[in-house]
């Protein structure tokens, strides 16, 4: 989704509707959508209720009625929130004709008395509810909270985490992704299906790197002013103390900017393995590192997929992701005196310069190795320079990683946390620590993903794995900590 630079999540809009069964009384039903209504006051998310008689529905004229207004207002997804027992046929009914994502959750008795007086009975009414909606095809419209019987505080609760899963299916389904050059050719992995991409509503705009190419040398000849004023906070970043590297980073850094916007980008990917490096003559690390921190995210080695899943990881932590390798073991001595569970389970996670400043110790402008080795043998380092490098800081994570699976997608979870270990290497890297992550790379990654992976600097497992649901990809791999049952998402 084409959204402001330094935002990073799309704004949603919300409906909320009730539902109360003819035999119970309405104004049970009233009561307590409105203390729900009321316990989002607080919040920053965009509510739609419906001003009208069918703001509880009770018949299949309010369940059309109320889907029409939500469409009309622009509503992104929905809450059916069930005050009492509900009318299972008008809450399907609401769900089909509103054909959106749609929170269904029903209402706890809040006291004893409540039990005396005013029992909604939801509890039995939630489970008629879902078998008349599964039984018209309509449960994959539907996320249910772990909980789904609620009072009106651990209601809105699950409103909030529920806009998150929102935004990141609008994000992605109304998402365009700008591919620069051909695919490295020792990178087949990175290879990507276009209609799997297609099949959650991403568009693939494919270019040449020439088209790229072409793009800094205009803004070269027309914009040398904008250029010069990029240099400027280029400049301020340690280990950039050459103008020449400065001016090479402002032309590519305006020239991605540009194309963004033109071409109405969510990200882009270039490719970067050695083209590029000879033609801008510098690495393009530290502009991917600095346009991804600032909600553009600019992934590497042409790997569409892992675009993807930066975008998707953006939306749903609300913050800036990156992508690295699952790289390599980490040996015992690194780990003494560390209280985990498994060392097996610590990996070291790599990439040559690309994690944002914000999420780095000391973070430096470097060269990137490995390429200076193969294009500048002996010499000191010149077109490979501009690797953003340092220790990743300490912090909660999720590991998300998206793959074809004919013209679908599979998808692999996990989360864990970066330790505060040195790696000592070299790039923009970290020791990472994943639960159970030696078993399920062992059974579930080797075979069914490459090698690159996303991260969010957050815990966002179970908004992905929802969103992901939402999209329509049935294959979802989760580390296996404890027995789950089908479906359930292992992050609630």
């Amino acid at each position: 989704m084409f959204i402001d630079l330094d935002k990073f999540s799309p704004d949603v809009k919300i409906g909320l509707v009730g539902a109360s069964r003819n035999c119970f009384p309405r104004e049970l039903a009233e009561k307590r959508t409105l203390r729900l209504l009321k316990e989002l006051e607080s919040s920053d998310i965009s509510i739609v209720y419906p001003k009208a008689k069918y703001s509880i529905i009770e018949s299949k004229d309010d369940a059309i009625s109320a889907a029409d207004c939500m469409l009309k207002s622009g509503c992104d997804a929905a809450v059916l929130y069930l005050g009492n027992f509900s009318p299972e046929i008008e809450d399907a009914n609401f769900i089909k004709a509103f054909n959106k994502p749609v929170l269904l959750m029903a209402a706890a008795e809040e006291n004893a008395e409540s039990v005396f007086s005013e029992r909604g009975d939801a509890l039995c009414g939630l489970m008629r509810a879902t078998l008349a909606i599964a039984k018209r095809g309509l449960l994959p419209k539907i996320v249910l909270p772990k909980k789904p019987l609620v009072d009106a505080k651990s209601g809105a609760m699950e409103i909030l985490r529920f806009s998150r899963i929102v935004k990141v299916v609008k994000g992605i389904s109304n998402s365009t992704v700008g591919l620069f050059g051909p695919r490295p050719r020792d990178f087949e992995s990175c290879n990507y299906n276009i209609a799997s991409l297609a099949s959650i509503g991403v568009e693939v705009e494919e270019f040449g790197l020439f088209d790229l190419e072409n793009e800094i040398a205009r803004i070269r000849a027309e914009s040398p002013d904008g250029l010069r004023e990029s240099e400027k906070s280029i400049s301020q970043t340690e280990g950039v103390d050459d103008p020449i590297l400065a001016e090479r980073f402002s032309a590519y850094e305006q020239a991605l900017l540009s194309m963004r916007k033109k071409l109405k980008l969510s990200g882009a990917t270039t490719q970067c393995w050695t083209r590029q490096e000879e033609f801008s003559k510098h690495v393009p690390c530290f502009i991917n590192a600095r346009l991804t921190g600032r909600g553009f995210p600019v992934a590497c080695e042409n790997d569409a997929y892992s675009l993807v899943c930066e975008l998707m990881c953006q939306y749903a932590s609300g913050g800036a992701p990156t992508m690295l390798d699952l790289n390599h073991t980490i040996p015992s001595e690194m780990l003494e005196g560390l209280s985990i569970e498994n060392k097996d389970d610590a990996i070291g996670l790599f990439h040559c310069g690309n994690v944002p400043a914000k999420y780095m110790k000391s973070p430096k402008v470097c060269y990137q190795l490995i390429m200076s080795r193969l294009m500048e043998p002996g010499k000191k380092p010149d077109l490979t320079r501009g690797t953003l490098e340092g220790a990743i800081k300490p912090s909660d994570i999720t590991i998300l990683q998206i793959h074809g699976s004919g013209d679908g997608l599979r998808a692999y979870i996990c989360e864990g946390s970066f330790l505060d270990v040195d790696p000592n290497t070299f790039g923009s890297t970290g020791v990472a620590y994943i639960p159970g992550f030696m078993r399920f790379y062992r059974n579930c990654i080797l075979g069914k993903f490459h090698h690159h992976v996303v991260v969010a600097f957050s815990r966002c497992g179970g908004v992905l794995f929802e969103a992901l649901k939402l999209l329509g990809v049935k294959e979802i791999y989760t580390p296996a900590l404890e027995p789950l049952y089908k479906d359930e998402n292992p992050f609630d």
